[in-house]
């Protein structure tokens, strides 16, 4: 059993996440804890290194039984954890030469709005979407689940809906407004993702929020509800608006592909794709690419013939598309963020240094 002190230890290494505001903290055996703070990895170095005995601490106080037997089973387990109502993260346990590591996400108290984030204007319009799907992308950590509540939390303070949010895990609390909106987690208020997407069908839904669309079956389903005029806000793990379409594609065999492209360029609101990239003098800046599903970009999508979906973007400004490189230009022009950190994250970086120069 682990001893208090190592858990009272554990709890004071946790609370320094908000103080320093930092977005996560790694505990990983033999490595002091390691915090990321603007992008940065930063070693607490006044703290001991990693013991075996600390990780079984901090898991005494972090695990109940059943989620014991889960990481027993699984090696790797994702919920959310609150430190005594003072913070709250999203934990990630997973095995590395032989032993349990935590990562752990720091999860704001408060759900902020798309303009606190710096989202461009137009995503404030898929806000008011009725039917379809809305996609939210990037990578881990871009920020995307905080854009994600973001947008529903801005429908529930401006009408009346009913919002059902299928999560794993439950990151970011919500309090009814206008609206009213159920929260319900994937192994404890729903077996799958899947599963809880089926019984949205027979239930007097509006707006439905779904954390991760990470299978086949979860694409399905959405899209059945899309067809059914309720409208689906989604996330997906890619680091392009054209990836996110096409991995949701390439998710299904050859033969079911025709069927999913259709679908997806008749229901298609909008695709968000961000990262989080560090600004020049500390802290961190939002640059998101944006696509506005205009009948070329419908077409496009149901050819599959993806790479046109860029030159659209970046000759459709009028319309509220974003193109990623060119709001990248725009920002190291105005001094927010290094040219090096904009080549690192373009599409074309040959062409970024030139819009770069203009």
């Amino acid at each position: 059993m682990a001893d208090t002190g190592s858990q009272l230890t554990f709890k004071r290494i946790l609370s320094t996440v908000a103080e320093y505001k930092a977005s996560d903290l790694h505990l990983t055996v033999s490595n002091p804890p390691i915090l990321r703070v603007d992008t940065k990895l930063v070693p607490l170095e006044k703290e001991s290194v990693v013991t075996p005995d600390f990780v079984e601490a901090a898991l005494s106080t972090l695990l109940n039984d059943e989620q014991k037997n889960i990481l027993e089973k699984e090696k790797e387990i994702v919920f959310a954890y609150s430190l005594e109502d003072r913070a709250r993260f999203r934990v990630t346990i997973f095995y590395q030469k032989g032993y349990p590591s935590i990562s752990f996400h720091y999860i704001d108290e408060k759900i902020k709005t798309l303009k606190e984030l710096g989202l461009p204007p137009v995503v404030e319009r898929f806000t008011r979407v009725k039917k379809g799907l809305v996609i939210m992308s990037g990578p881990l950590g871009s920020g995307r689940t905080a854009t994600l509540v973001s947008i529903i939390n801005t429908i529930n303070n401006a009408r009346s809906e009913y919002i059902l949010t299928i999560e794993n895990p439950i990151e970011y609390l919500f309090v009814n407004n206008k609206s009213i909106i159920e929260q319900r987690e994937v192994g404890r208020d729903t077996p799958s993702m899947a599963d809880g997407l089926k019984t949205v069908m027979q239930e007097d839904v509006d707006v439905v929020m779904v954390s991760d669309l990470n299978s086949a079956e979860v694409i399905k389903e959405v899209m059945n509800i899309a067809d059914s005029g309720r409208v689906v806000y989604a996330s997906i793990n890619a680091d392009s608006v054209v990836k996110s379409i096409e991995k949701m594609v390439n998710l299904f065999s050859p033969d079911e592909q025709k069927q999913i492209k259709s679908s997806l360029a008749d229901n298609l609101e909008g695709v968000v794709c961000q990262r989080l990239l560090p600004r020049v003098g500390g802290g961190r800046i939002v640059v998101a690419e944006v696509l506005v599903p205009t009948e070329p970009v419908r077409n496009v999508i149901k050819e599959g013939v993806y790479y046109q979906v860029n030159n659209i973007i970046q000759t459709s400004r009028e319309e509220g598309m974003v193109s990623l490189d060119k709001l990248l230009a725009e920002l190291v022009k105005t001094g927010e963020i290094l040219i090096e950190e904009a080549i690192a994250n373009a599409q074309d970086p040959q062409s970024l240094r030139l819009m770069a120069r203009r």
